[in-house]
C-alpha cells in the first residue's frame, strides 16, 4: 500500500499553527489568512484521520497524537527553509528592498545610492520609504535602515556608525548670543528630546562639566525627526547627531551652538530577520555604507 503524501501547503499550515499554538500567529507568518490556515489543519485532519488540535477559547492544544508529528515537521521545515537561504545567499545580484525612514532616506541614503551602484553594478537598492516600522517576516521587504538600540526581537543588526550628536537650533533662536554658546546658556532654552534617548543631555552636559539649572524645559518627542523640526522653527534646541544636520547647517538653517559632542544612546543599523545564512547583498550594503559614513564623518 502506498500512502498518499499530504498537499505541503496543508503541512506548512499545521506546522506554524503548531510551532505558535495560534492560528492567527501561523497566519501572520505565511501573509495568509487566519481562515485558510484553519481550512488548511482542518483538510490535513481529514486526509491523516486524525484530530491534530484541541481547539479552546484562545488557545490551541496540540493533541498526543500529533505532538510527535509536529516535531517532525519541524525539523523537516528548518532544513528546507536552511537550503533555500544557503542557495539564495550565494546571489550578488538582483533588486534588494530596503525601508526606511524617509527623514533619514532624502538626508543620508538618497545622495550616497550612486556610489554603490557604481561599486555593486548588478545589485539595485530599491528604497521602501515609510516612517513606519515595517515587520519584515512575511514581507517582501529584504532588510530595513533602522534608528534604535540594536535590540529588535527577531531580527540581527549591523551598527552603521555610532551616532554623535550636539545641540543645533536656528539662528533667529540664539541671534543674541555669541557662539560657541555655553552650557549654561543653551540649558536656559527649550531643548529637545526624541523617545529613547533621555540620557543624551544629562550626558552631554555632564562632558561639558556643567550643572544646568534643574528647572530647564525638556521637551520629548516620538522620533527624532520631529525633535530637529522643533530646532528648524526656531522654537528650541536638538541634540542631534551631526551627520544627520550637517546639510541643514551647511545651508545656514541651523547653527551649532556648541563644538562638544557625545555618542546617543541610539543609532542607525541596518537590520533583517535572523537567519543562519543572511542576504550577502545586505552584508555587502551595510559595509559599503559604513565606510561611507565614516568617509563624510572624516570630511
Amino acid at each position: 500500500m502506498v500512502f498518499r503524501m499530504p498537499p505541503l501547503k496543508q503541512l506548512h499550515a499545521f506546522e506554524a499553527a503548531a510551532r505558535h499554538q495560534s492560528f492567527k500567529k501561523a497566519a501572520e507568518e505565511l501573509n495568509v489568512t487566519q481562515a485558510a490556515i484553519s481550512h488548511q489543519v482542518r483538510a490535513l485532519e481529514d486526509h491523516l484521520g486524525k484530530k491534530l488540535f484541541h481547539r479552546k477559547t484562545r488557545q490551541l492544544v496540540l493533541t498526543d497524537a500529533a505532538r510527535e508529528f509536529a516535531e517532525g515537521l519541524f525539523g523537516a521545515f528548518a532544513q528546507m527553509q536552511a537550503s533555500v537561504e544557503r542557495i539564495s545567499s550565494q546571489q550578488m545580484a538582483g533588486s534588494l528592498k530596503l525601508s526606511v525612514a524617509p527623514f533619514y532616506a532624502n538626508r543620508l541614503v538618497l545622495p550616497l545610492l550612486r556610489n554603490f551602484h557604481e561599486v555593486y553594478p548588478d545589485i539595485r537598492i530599491m528604497p521602501e520609504m515609510d516612517a513606519d516600522v515595517v515587520i519584515l517576516k512575511g514581507s517582501d521587504i529584504d532588510g530595513a535602515v533602522r534608528y534604535g538600540d540594536g535590540s529588535w526581537s527577531g531580527l540581527a543588526s549591523i551598527l552603521l556608525r555610532q551616532d554623535q550628536v550636539g545641540p543645533v537650533a536656528a539662528p533667529e533662536l540664539v541671534q543674541e548670543y555669541d557662539l560657541p554658546m555655553s552650557p549654561e546658556e543653551i540649558a536656559k532654552l527649550p531643548l529637545a528630546y526624541n523617545l529613547g534617548t533621555q540620557g543624551d543631555w544629562p550626558r552631554w552636559f555632564a562632558q561639558c562639566n556643567a550643572l544646568p539649572d534643574a528647572r530647564q524645559q525638556l521637551i520629548e518627542y516620538s522620533d527624532r525627526a520631529k525633535a530637529i523640526d522643533l530646532a528648524l522653527s526656531g522654537n528650541g534646541v536638538a541634540l542631534a547627531d551631526t551627520l544627520l544636520t550637517e546639510a541643514d547647517v551647511r545651508n545656514g538653517h541651523l547653527v551649532r551652538l556648541h563644538p562638544e559632542t557625545v555618542p546617543s544612546e541610539k543609532s542607525m543599523y541596518v537590520v533583517y530577520a535572523e537567519t543562519a545564512y543572511p542576504d550577502p547583498r545586505l552584508i555587502a550594503f551595510a559595509e559599503w555604507y559604513q565606510n561611507e559614513l565614516e568617509q563624510l564623518n572624516r570630511a
